[in-house]
């Protein structure tokens, strides 16, 4: 095959990968979070049903009061995602409330008792009886607390449990109370939310989940923070083996590239960001350093023909990884499109779409980034 890369014009390969980066960018915004970062529900209907998403979006709002609705064709069906039930989501802050408060009354509890001991051998110490009143006030308070949040919980679920009667006193069973309380409501709900969407439009099967706002925001904030850890390290890594900042730079901004085609192509095929497309992303990054490391190894520390010889070996090679891996999650996209398995189309879609990324920011923008790196040092070292 021809060698691109003895081509005079070889720098202007880079043009290409940049488009798409900038085309990427601007698609980017228009990912959505799904339901396991951003709190709400997220309903997958394996359905045969033709009828109009705007249509299907409108029928669904309309008989669930405060759903928000968006409802998006996916693979083997729909996917609905609704916000959470403000009453739920209302009693999951109660519920967390309930829970610190009954912290520190088991905290301050604990604290008494060991106080009581250290009187019974000390009973003139000052400070221990200090001690001893702070926390028992510390505990009359948290009581307090506890019920109060439990009170509300129970106001907020009411409409989908009725009234829980419970002693107020046995504190040993109000965390159970708490608890099962908001388990059953969330039950409820969702066993509302399937009934509503059957008199809507007919489904065979259906995935349901539900994160609520708190746990999902924590999740997209631990997210990021891995997605950057993994990059951090991987570039010190690849600094290490160069030990000049040009290649070093090539590989780290061809692995950030594919992230950002991938994050673009989501934008673009409406596959929302969600806990098993960042599994996939993270994927991904293990692919770009992999052949962008490969390429550069060849070009700079190997001797055998040209540098424009050892970029096509490079080529070669890199890309037969590639396909092999498109090939092989394509078969999985393909088994999860027909069995309905949306973690797994949501992993295989970002990792093929960052793939096919991979090919074009790899030979066409690092590869090009590196060979110029190794010309010009020739030059300068003739």
């Amino acid at each position: 095959m021809k060698n691109i890369y003895e081509s005079k014009h070889y720098k202007l390969f880079i043009l290409i990968p940049v488009i798409m980066l900038l085309i990427s960018l601007y698609f980017i915004p228009h990912i959505q979070l799904d339901s396991t970062l951003k709190g709400g529900i997220s309903v997958q209907l394996v359905t045969n049903s033709t009828a109009n998403v705007r249509t299907l979006t409108t029928l669904v709002d309309s008989k669930i009061p405060g759903a928000q609705a968006s409802v998006s064709k996916s693979p083997g069906g729909l996917s609905i995602t609704m916000a959470e039930n403000t009453s739920i989501a209302s009693a999951e802050t109660d519920l967390l409330a309930f829970y610190s408060a009954y912290g520190n009354y088991t905290s301050a509890t604990l604290n008494i008792t060991a106080y009581q001991n250290e009187l019974t051998s000390q009973p003139t110490n000052a400070t221990i009886k200090a001690l001893l009143t702070s926390n028992q006030q510390e505990q009359l308070k948290s009581i307090k607390d506890f019920n109060a949040s439990l009170a509300s919980e129970l106001v907020a679920l009411r409409p989908f449990i009725g009234t829980v009667s419970y002693d107020s006193n046995n504190y040993v069973n109000l965390p159970n109370i708490a608890k099962n309380s908001y388990s059953n409501a969330s039950l409820v709900y969702q066993n509302k939310i399937l009934a509503t969407l059957r008199t809507v439009l007919p489904f065979s099967s259906y995935s349901y989940n539900e994160v609520t706002p708190t746990l999902g925001a924590f999740f997209l904030s631990e997210m990021i923070n891995i997605i950057i850890a993994a990059l951090v390290l991987v570039a010190i890594v690849v600094f290490v083996i160069f030990r000049t900042p040009v290649p070093a730079f090539a590989v780290v901004f061809g692995a950030v590239a594919d992230l950002v085609v991938a994050l673009g192509a989501m934008g673009i095929f409406g596959i929302p960001l969600g806990v098993a497309s960042v599994g996939g992303l993270l994927m991904l990054i293990g692919f770009a350093f992999d052949t962008d490391i490969l390429a550069a190894v060849r070009i700079l520390k190997r001797s055998d023909g040209t540098p424009e010889q050892r970029a096509l070996s490079s080529f070669k090679t890199g890309t037969t990884m590639t396909i092999t891996a498109l090939i092989s999650f394509s078969v999985l996209f393909a088994v999860s499109y027909f069995a309905f398995i949306p973690t797994y189309l949501e992993i295989s879609g970002v990792v093929i779409v960052g793939l096919v990324g991979d090919i074009i920011t790899t030979w066409l923008c690092d590869v090009p980034i590196v060979l110029w790196y190794k010309k010009r040092k020739e030059v300068h070292n003739k």
